[in-house]
């Protein structure tokens, strides 16, 4: 019984000492700024919101958002979003994931949908990824840094699954913000008429308007060197063409008018209304998709929405 008694006593013994240890370091810690506990630690800032590697050293980095043109790829994304999160952490981009999402019932519009996640995300980041869902790069020496000295084409014809020909700046490109709202179409009289055009409801061509762009401003564009991969195993291309059809249909004057420069759209002019917004987690990654309701003015760009089937590659002048 004396034993009993002698254990019961150490024990009680030592849970008061704990006790008054805890309480101690307690009031010690409510002693400490909480502000130098933040600076001390390598983590990442509230701030910036942003993903990647993050040390005190690196904080000065260019910050890239990456926006992705969507609507109805949920399988993509779900491949997509933890797929590029990893490929950025791993080159220390700090980054942010925008899936500007098209909720509207007009046709797909990859363009416009770029302006207006460039207008949304531009006071967080200083350049942005014009980046399609489906296409996800697998060799590490492709580079996301920083642009600064023109667009990259990440997705060049020469490393691209499907498209080669020499004009081709689609997939992925990197611009940073400055040259994005320098682009426009005539030098002199449109200098509000930056960014990507309006006018390319359905599948195609956009880019090529782009491409256009870019040579009026004569920046310079490049591509990446020395990748020991090619057009088979840089990128993984992931999109069905047979479970999902790309719309190329080309109604009224769509035709006749997607082969003119367009001199009349740009950031400035891009008609939306951003519905709401969300924080989504996917495998761990962190992705901001914005539902957007794009608007279409159809006297200028009537083949914004199709009616019906007959109305498809139908000529038509208004």
């Amino acid at each position: 019984m004396a034993l009993i008694l002698l254990r019961r006593t150490g024990f009680f013994q030592c849970l008061i000492i704990c006790l008054v240890v805890t309480i101690a370091i307690a009031f010690l810690l409510g002693l400490v700024p909480l502000s130098s506990i933040i600076d001390s630690c390598d983590c990442k800032p509230n701030e910036t919101k942003m993903t990647g590697k993050y040390t005190r050293g690196n904080n000065a980095k260019k910050r890239l958002c990456v926006i992705v043109p969507f609507r109805d790829r949920f399988e993509e994304l779900l491949q997509f979003g933890p797929h590029l999160h990893k490929f950025l952490y791993d080159q220390n981009i700090p980054h942010l994931i925008y899936i500007i999402n098209q909720i509207d019932k007009f046709r797909f519009n990859r363009a416009s949908l770029i302006n207006v996640g460039f207008l949304e995300s531009r006071s967080n980041c200083d350049y942005i990824a014009m980046h399609d869902v489906d296409l996800l790069p697998i060799n590490p020496e492709l580079s996301y840094a920083f642009p600064e000295h023109g667009p990259f084409h990440i997705a060049s014809p020469d490393l691209h699954p499907i498209y080669h020909y020499k004009n081709f700046v689609g997939g992925i490109l990197l611009i940073n913000n400055k040259h994005f709202e320098s682009v426009r179409p005539v030098q002199i009289f449109a200098s509000h008429l930056n960014g990507m055009s309006n006018k390319y409801w359905g599948w195609g061509m956009e880019d090529d308007e782009f491409y256009a762009r870019i040579r009026k401003k004569s920046l310079n564009l490049t591509r990446p060197v020395g990748i020991t991969t090619g057009s088979r195993n840089t990128f993984q291309h992931i999109h069905d063409r047979q479970k999902r059809k790309r719309d190329q249909g080309k109604v009224y004057n769509q035709r006749e008018e997607n082969r003119r420069l367009d001199m009349t759209s740009g950031i400035s002019s891009v008609a939306y209304k951003l519905v709401n917004q969300y924080n989504l987690a996917i495998d761990g990654t962190p992705v901001q998709v914005l539902n957007v309701f794009l608007s279409c003015n159809r006297t200028a760009t009537p083949w914004c929405e199709v009616v019906n089937s007959q109305q498809i590659n139908k000529k038509k002048t208004l």
